[in-house]
């Protein structure tokens, strides 16, 4: 086994242990918070916060009963609410199928003390929370209080703290018990949160420590979104500027994740809102992740006539979503659901197809950095699913955002970089080899010409003067002038033939175009066929121009000296190479006696060498066959 795929091995059965240790520890930290007493708080002294997530009772369908007394409340509270077990999250489902819930707890203030005490939850899956509280006492009327209702889009100003997190404040007098019961909505996404108590100073302390991480990670990602895309537009590089498109959406999805969009204003006219907002900003970092993926794993795509179309697809339907928001509100009843269900499967889809490439980037390029992103992103994910599995809660893919943000953000921006300063001195490396080839191949085209001119000068001027000689002779020889004239003709051909040079057009184009021209006055038949599909066509230019210099010298040296009456040209490809292959019928040739010396010989392997090239000759008694290979490696290279 080589080095690479040891260490991968031995790096993926790390990963998997970890993830096995890390969903025991957390189904038994789970475990051990899970309240034996049933449900409900008693608060003591000593107490800071705590989750409720596992303390209550739900209900995904409650209904309130005008003038209902408390005894008949509670006791269909009883009937119909059931326990939480969960000690994450309070899950009630997607919103599409449960768009309201119901939370049921009791608390119990047993110090000597009155208690101020915060009910909060995260608002980006819950849109709003409404907070009813038990009325009971010798001094006052058994009944059910509504408190508060707290929107998404509810102002700063007319909260009970400056806090965007759902937050209800409640004061329990010594000794005092209370019921609370809390209805909540989510209108997008699944219909979850996490419900946490704390004690006022508790509270407001995390609240400020809340708000400088949040907007740390807002700024962190923001930062480097510009920076990614100003530096992809100056390089340019299409995957760093890619990569910056999609930092800024993640800038925007951790802004409304915290609630820092909803008091943006919204046009009335359309259905964008201060809730529909996320789904938009969801869509439209699903489009920038595929477009980004794509210029990450460009180089080793074999299914460009499938996985473009898939790609744009998805973009596509993503941007007909979006664009459905620009109709009227009253629309929106009729597109929520498709919408919403788009947007859950495209989040799912993009997953796949981040874990199916990065593997196969992996395989074919020992492209590592996407997959072991990958590996982080679904690490959480995976832990907490495999964690509710075990306990036997409901499981969802896309329930939990990533608990470390700024580290995943931090690698994720370690490995893009690493990947673009690759790409950097590459790219600067191979300009520097195609300026020093393009240098090469000037001065072989100037040999050519000063040995055009020595043929000029040596062959065609040598005929044309024996011509000259028989003409003036007094000798009659009338057939020795016309011969030595049509010589001079078709070696004049010869020495133009190798002055054309066609480089804005398609390689096969002028190879056959030249085939054509040499069958309009050699001897020998040339026939020229592509089964490439003009694959050959997506050559670098330098390998098209070597290319087809070489067969110019290959089908000059067939007339002069091969003797054959046809001669193929014929361009093959497979998986790993393109393949040029001129065959002739003629007598062969000694290939090491004429290696030395033959200067044209000489040339057609340099331009070879100089192109990555492969260049073999095959000559027999019966014949002569030339190969020259292209390797698909080679091909990126020089690109």
């Amino acid at each position: 086994m080589s080095m690479p795929k040891f260490s991968l091995t031995v790096g993926l059965s790390l990963y998997g242990v970890g993830l096995v240790v890390l969903t025991l520890l957390d189904v038994f930290s789970s475990s051990s918070l899970l309240n034996l007493d049933g449900f409900g708080y008693s608060l003591t002294d000593s107490f800071s916060h705590t989750s409720l997530n596992n303390r209550v009772l739900i209900a995904p369908a409650f209904r309130l009963v005008p003038g209902e007394s408390l005894t008949s409340l509670q006791g269909r509270i009883r009937q119909s609410f059931v326990p939480n077990r969960n000690g994450h999250v309070i899950a009630h489902g997607h919103s599409s199928a449960v768009p309201e819930g119901w939370v049921y707890f009791r608390l119990d203030n047993a110090s000597d003390t009155s208690k101020n005490v915060v009910l909060s939850m995260p608002q980006h899956r819950c849109s709003r929370a409404t907070l009813f509280l038990e009325r009971t006492g010798p001094s006052m009327a058994n009944r059910l209080d509504s408190i508060a209702t707290l929107l998404n889009d509810t102002p700063l100003a007319n909260r009970f703290f400056l806090s965007y997190r759902h937050a209800f404040p409640i004061t329990l007098s010594p000794g005092q018990q209370v019921g609370v019961l809390l209805r909540t909505n989510a209108y997008v996404g699944y219909h979850e949160f996490d419900l946490k108590l704390s004690s006022r100073h508790s509270f407001l302390n995390d609240t400020l420590s809340d708000i400088i991480r949040e907007w740390l990670i807002i700024f962190t990602c923001l930062i480097i979104g510009i920076i990614s895309l100003f530096i992809g537009v100056a390089a340019p590089s299409p995957l760093m500027s890619t990569f910056g498109f999609m930092m800024l959406m993640i800038t925007l999805q951790v802004s409304f994740f915290y609630g820092y969009l909803s008091p943006l204003p919204y046009p009335e006219s359309t259905s964008f809102t201060s809730i529909t907002i996320g789904t938009n900003i969801k869509l439209l970092l699903d489009i920038t992740v595929q477009l980004f993926i794509y210029q990450a794993i460009k180089p080793i795509i074999r299914e460009f006539r499938w996985y473009k179309p898939v790609m744009w697809t998805l973009i596509g339907i993503c941007s007909v979503c979006i664009l459905l928001h620009l109709l009227p509100p009253h629309f929106y009843a009729y597109t929520k659901l498709p919408i919403n269900r788009i947007m859950t499967g495209m989040s799912l889809v993009n997953l796949i197809w981040i874990g199916y490439f990065s593997f196969v980037a992996y395989r074919r390029a020992g492209i590592v950095y996407i997959g072991l992103f990958f590996l982080l992103l679904m690490g959480d994910v995976i832990v907490k699913q495999l964690s509710e599995l075990i306990q036997g809660n409901d499981v969802s893919l896309l329930k939990y955002p990533a608990q470390n943000p700024l580290l995943l953000i931090a690698m994720l921006t370690y490995l893009i970089a690493s990947q673009f300063r690759r790409e950097l001195v590459t790219k600067q490396r191979l300009q520097k080899q195609v300026s020093t080839t393009r240098q090469h191949m000037d001065t072989l085209r100037r040999e050519e010409i000063e040995r055009i001119g020595r043929d000029l000068h040596d062959q065609v001027g040598n005929t044309l003067a024996s011509a000259l000689g028989y003409i003036t002779s007094t000798q009659q020889n009338s057939d020795k002038p016309h011969q030595l004239i049509r010589d001079a003709i078709t070696e004049l051909r010869f020495l133009s033939h190798n002055l054309v040079k066609d480089d804005d057009r398609p390689l096969t184009e002028k190879v056959e175009t030249l085939v054509s021209r040499f069958n309009d006055f050699a001897p020998i038949r040339f026939i020229f066929q592509d089964y490439t599909e003009k694959k050959a066509n997506s050559l670098p230019q330098i390998q098209q121009q070597s290319i087809y210099g070489i067969l110019q010298e290959l089908l000059t040296n067939t007339v002069r000296h091969s003797g054959a009456s046809v001669a193929y040209v014929q361009f093959f490809c497979d998986d790993q190479f393109i393949e040029v292959v001129v065959e002739d019928d003629g007598a062969g040739f000694d290939l090491t006696a004429v290696q030395n010396t033959g200067i044209g010989l000489q040339n057609m392997f340099k331009r070879a060498e100089l192109a990555q090239i492969t260049l073999r000759f095959d000559p027999v008694p019966t014949g002569t066959s030339v190969f020259l290979s292209i390797p698909h490696n080679k091909r990126k290279k020089m690109s």
